[in-house]
Order: C-alpha cells, then structure tokens, then sequence
C-alpha cells in the first residue's frame, strides 16, 4: 500500500513539473512583446539544426561506405593473395618507406618470390613499425630483416643528415577527431552502456550493484559526450575547469561622440534598460552599489548587485557582483579618443553564470547568451549615442 502511494505521489510530480515546464515554454514563446522574435530565433535554430543533421549524416554515409569498400577490398586480398612481379613489389616498398623509416634511402630493397629483403641501417626506435608497415604491403607474403640496428645515429653515415618525420598510424579511437562512422559507433555504445546501467539499478539493490550501475552510467556519458563533442574528454573537462572561473568577453566598439559624453551616459547605470534588452531594472543604491534586474532564462528575472571598484571620469569605469550574488561577473569598460575622430570603446569582463556549463547552456537555450547579448547591446548603445535613438524594450523609438 505505502508503495504503490509513494508511486502515485511520485508520478503526481513529475506530471505538475512536466506542466509547469510546458506552461513556462508557452509564456516564453508566446510573449506578445518578445515571442515573435524568440519563435523567429527558434526556428532559426531548428533549421540549422536540420541542415547540420543532413550534412553529417551525408558524411557518415559516404565514410561508411568506403571503410566497406576498403573492408571488402582487404578481405578479397587476403583470400586472394596478389601475384606482383619483384622489381613492382619493390618499389611499392620503396614508396611505404617514406612513411616508415627518418632515413629511407638508408634500406635497400629487393624482392623474390614475394618476399620483401631488407638491407641497411636503421634506428633501433623504427624497426618494429617499419617491418610491420612493409608486412602489410599490397603482395607481400613475407618480410626477411637483415637490418643493421643502431641506437642513435652517432658515426652512422647513412643516418646523418635531415631526417623525414616517420608517420606513426594512430588507432582510429587514439586520434582527436573521430571520422563519422566510429563516431556513431561510439555513441551508439554509449546509449547501450547508459541503458544497461539504468536497467541494471532497476535490478540491483546491493551495493556492489549500484557501483556497477554508476560505472556504466558514467562510461556510457562520458562516450557518448565524446562522441557528440567530437573532442578528447581531457579538452572538455578542461573547458568545465576553465568555466569555474568564469568566461571572458572582450569587445572595441567605435561611436562617434566625444569621450565625455560616452563615459557620462555609460556612468549613468540606471539609463542602461534605455538600451540593453535585457535588463529590466537598474537601482541605484549608493554612489557606488547598484541593483540589477535583468530576464534570465525563460523570461524569468534574475536580481544581484555589484560595486564600482574604480571610476577615472573620461577614461575608465570597473565594476564586479558582490560576494554572494546569483551571477559572478567583473569588468571595466575604458575609452580612448580616436584618431579618426569619436571614440573607441574597450570592454572586457567575465562571468559565472548559475551551476557553471549548466546555467550557461540553459540560458543559450533559452535565448539568454550573454555574449550575444553584450553584442546587440553595444550596437543599441552605438546607436543611442550617434543617432539619439535606438529601439528599446518594447520596440518604441527611445530619444536621447
């Protein structure tokens, strides 16, 4: 009886978060000042989308079909073993021999009944690869080594002088980019850990059981992650350290007004709503301690404040979140007259959204990027200050 209540009250909340989720998306959406541009930017989204998915599938299918052709090729190779006159399979030799060997006029080659003779000097580090590269050699049964193996190529005149770089074939799942056959083979492998892990938990309730459980999980992710990013795990846990500390944005903007009249208007924080998007509301505290409101993800307003650290009127202005706030952020904004005339504007800040990659991720879902938020503000700010006017909030003209 306590079962089946608690599963009843679990599937009472999942069903009220599931309409809660589906009523957010609809005010998002739905918005009359801001929902036309919000379903433009989806569909903009959607579209790429598609076409990115059309693309890499064209990919996946032409690259699965050559690894069959060549799979069938070596396959029909080694049922049928080629006949090739020697002096043919020698010089085939000779031209693996550049990606075999620092030295390849080093080797002489011949060959008799396709059998590959080796003959000359090489270095002790490139012999293995070397007789296995020559060993997979189209018509090559076997290999004889008469090699003369040296550990370095100290007093060896043969192995003086500029070296070639020796290619050293990486396994396909030991390289950086994944071609996108193993790719879809790897994600594949991913889901299947994922859901053996899941179904695993529904099974087990020992201890032992759950560690099995999280190890499939975590492998399974961590393939599948790699598969879509198509990036080494070391490059993307990397870039989740580096967003612990924050994400930096630099920007130079060129307007055509005088530095005071720039450094004034960008002093006078409460004047920003008049053209930055998406802040709501700017509140003046102290004369140096400010209250932001701004749409977060959603729609949904997200509230902070934050200090000027340092304020050189006509020059600079710096600002950072005080401790504690929902977003960390930092900057300064400097102007600097130009030769041509007006101004050029420098901003450099960073900031920490809410849960790191998480938040950050959510708010570009949601239309919230921060960087291209600061992009299409700076131009509002532009245009504010060169013409006098920009479209505000609402898409009213505001007149400066």
């Amino acid at each position: 009886m306590y079962s089946d209540r608690a599963g009843i009250t679990t599937t009472a909340g999942a069903a009220a978060a599931a309409a809660a989720a589906i009523g957010a998306g609809l005010m998002f959406f739905l918005d009359p000042k801001s929902g036309r541009r919000r379903r433009a930017l989806l569909l903009d989204q959607l579209n790429r989308g598609q076409h990115e998915t059309q693309e890499f599938a064209r990919k996946f299918r032409t690259d699965a079909e050559n690894r069959a052709r060549g799979l069938a090729h070596r396959s029909r190779a080694a049922l049928h073993r080629e006949t090739a006159d020697g002096e043919i399979l020698a010089e085939r030799i000779r031209a693996a021999l550049g990606r075999l060997s620092s030295h390849p006029s080093a080797i002489e080659v011949f060959c008799t009944e396709q059998v590959a003779h080796l003959r000359g000097d090489i270095l002790a580090a490139e012999v293995s690869a070397l007789l296995n590269g020559v060993r997979n050699v189209r018509g090559v049964k076997d290999v004889v080594n008469q090699l003369r193996v040296h550990e370095n190529a100290e007093s060896i005149p043969t192995l003086q002088g500029r070296s070639l770089p020796v290619a050293i074939p990486a396994y396909e799942y030991l390289q950086d980019n994944w071609a996108p056959a193993p790719r879809v083979l790897a994600g594949i492998l991913g889901v299947g850990l994922v859901a053996t892990g899941g179904l695993a938990a529904s099974r087990m309730g020992s201890r032992g059981g759950a560690l099995t459980t999280a190890s499939l999980g975590i492998a399974g992710t961590a393939l599948l992650l790699r598969a879509i990013s198509n990036r080494p795990l070391t490059r993307l846990l990397s870039r989740m350290a580096s967003a612990e500390e924050g994400f930096l944005i630099q920007k130079s903007l060129h307007v055509y007004a005088e530095v005071d009249e720039l450094y004034s208007a960008w002093r006078a924080l409460e004047n920003f709503p008049s053209f930055m998007s998406h802040i709501r509301e700017v509140t003046k505290l102290d004369d140096r301690r400010y209250k932001w409101t701004v749409d977060g993800p959603g729609g949904v307003p997200v509230s902070w404040e934050s200090e000027i650290t340092a304020d050189v009127p006509n020059e600079l202005i710096a600002w950072r979140t005080v401790p504690g706030a929902i977003i960390q952020s930092s900057g300064v904004v400097q102007f600097e007259p130009s030769s041509v005339g007006g101004t050029r504007i420098h901003l450099r800040m960073s900031y920490r959204p809410p849960a790191d990659m998480v938040g950050h991720a959510a708010a570009v879902m949601f239309g919230a990027d921060p960087r291209r938020q600061i992009d299409d503000d700076l131009l509002r700010f532009k245009s504010f200050m060169e013409s006098g006017k920009t479209t505000g909030r609402e898409g009213e003209a505001l007149r400066h």
